[in-house]
């Protein structure tokens, strides 16, 4: 990757290690859905802008709603990172009738003729980070900073069904490809009291001709107080926008994927 820019990578490496306190190991566990709304355009092979395809005034990809599964791992040992992992399956299908000819993987496909179009982009992220020295602690728990970078592998397939304008017959072409990505990730969480916490996370790349970012925001409610019991539930609502610019191994796609989310979840 070139010209490769990870946001405040270099403030992580210079942190010594976690500054929380309290028990060895922190564990959180959370589940829910989210929306997923997208906007913008795929192609493969494209020869011109007219080879784009619209997801959603070609193809009308419908919105969707999916699973979104995070683990969460924080500990007191000095220099070694805490780690994050989530998943995200995302998938659209769509279909309509093609208004131009359209170059797909090197096939012509015909206009004024029924398509079909299958996104694929499930993904599985991987953090390594760590919680910004003495930042908790001297806000008495209010505010928790962290710092670090998440690998996010994507598995990208995209597949056009129609007919090709030469043949007149029904063809099928698909492209995939599983890339591993780092990107620079920063979370907060603010608590102004027990009970209640304001939480927002991104993560940002920027390599040659791609873009990709996403960030959250939300409102989470605690059982702090309310549950005297070592497992801490937890209710978690707000919104998510993603944006992918994508070049690579002939795949041009730019994507915005958004909406709300909520997840139930436990710290212990």
């Amino acid at each position: 990757m070139k010209k490769l820019t990870l946001l405040g990578l270099g403030s992580i490496f210079l942190l010594a290690g976690s500054s929380k306190a309290g028990p060895l190991i922190d564990f959180e566990a959370s589940i829910g859905a989210i929306q997923q709304k997208p906007r913008g355009y795929v192609s493969y092979k494209p020869i011109q802008d007219v080879d784009k395809i619209d997801v959603k005034n070609d193809a009308h990809l419908g919105d969707k709603t999916k699973p979104w599964v995070k683990l969460k791992l924080e500990h007191s040992v000095p220099v070694v990172p805490n780690i994050k992992l989530a998943y995200m399956p995302m998938k659209f299908d769509g279909s309509g009738v093609l208004t131009r000819d359209i170059n797909w993987g090197g096939r012509t496909y015909k206009a004024n003729a029924d398509f079909n179009l299958s996104v694929k982009l499930d993904r599985v992220d991987t953090t390594l980070y760590y919680n910004l020295p003495f930042v908790k602690t001297a806000t008495a728990g209010k505010l928790d900073v962290e710092l670090g970078l998440n690998v996010r592998t994507v598995m990208f397939d995209g597949k056009l069904s129609g007919t090709e304008k030469n043949t007149n017959q029904s063809i099928s072409e698909s492209k995939s490809i599983t890339l591993p990505i780092p990107m620079g990730h920063l979370a907060v969480e603010v608590r102004p009291i027990n009970q209640v916490s304001l939480v927002g996370e991104l993560n940002y790349i920027s390599y040659s001709k791609n873009t990709y970012y996403d960030y959250a925001v939300g409102l989470r409610l605690n059982s702090h107080g309310f549950v005297q019991t070592t497992l801490k539930p937890f209710v978690e609502v707000g919104y998510r926008h993603e944006k992918l610019k994508l070049d690579e191994e002939s795949v041009k796609t730019d994507l915005k994927v958004k909406g709300l989310y909520a997840l139930v979840g436990v710290r212990f």
